[in-house]
């Protein structure tokens, strides 16, 4: 007759230490797994991070080198220069001719320019506008309306045409 295999004391307490420590192997296990992930990740952002900050300090140097181009351009040597080139015969403002203005559009008051420019407005003997003079349009001879013309039916293939033999 067979022996009863009830588990012993011993074999219950074996059994249990055994599931506990193959479930600390496969948290060790998966904390390694989840740690090499953000390894990966992190050093791929780092990477990442680098080749930015590399673009960013080359458009800085490429502002830097801009700015100086644009100032060395502003000059009044350098814009006399280019207006000859163009051919525009033009000056430096005078001083009374520059108006200051804030923000909205509103010249600062008590520039000297403003005040002759009213002056000038008010005192002015230029002619006003007046809109030109439209010149006889040539009148053509209307063309009579062109007939409605019905729609052409559609044509079919025919029995014996190409068409109809290669389909």
């Amino acid at each position: 007759m067979r022996k009863n295999r009830k588990m012993s004391k011993k074999m219950s307490v074996m059994a249990g230490r055994t599931v506990q420590i193959g479930a600390v192997m496969v948290m060790a296990f998966a904390i390694v797994i989840l740690n090499m992930l953000a390894t990966s990740s992190c050093k791929h952002l780092e990477k990442e991070i680098r080749i930015k900050e590399r673009q960013l300090a080359k458009l800085d140097d490429e502002k830097e080198r801009e700015g100086a181009r644009w100032n060395d351009m502003v000059t009044p040597e350098k814009l006399e220069i280019a207006l000859l080139r163009h051919g525009l015969a033009m000056k430096t403002p005078r001083a009374e001719q520059v108006v200051r203005l804030k923000s909205d559009g509103r010249p600062y008051p008590g520039q000297i320019s403003v005040a002759k420019a009213a002056e000038r407005n008010r005192t002015s003997q230029t002619a006003k506008y007046v809109a030109p003079v439209q010149s006889a349009v040539r009148q053509t001879a209307a063309r009579p309306p062109r007939p409605a013309t019905p729609p052409r039916p559609r044509t079919t293939a025919r029995a014996g045409s190409k068409k109809s033999a290669r389909r």
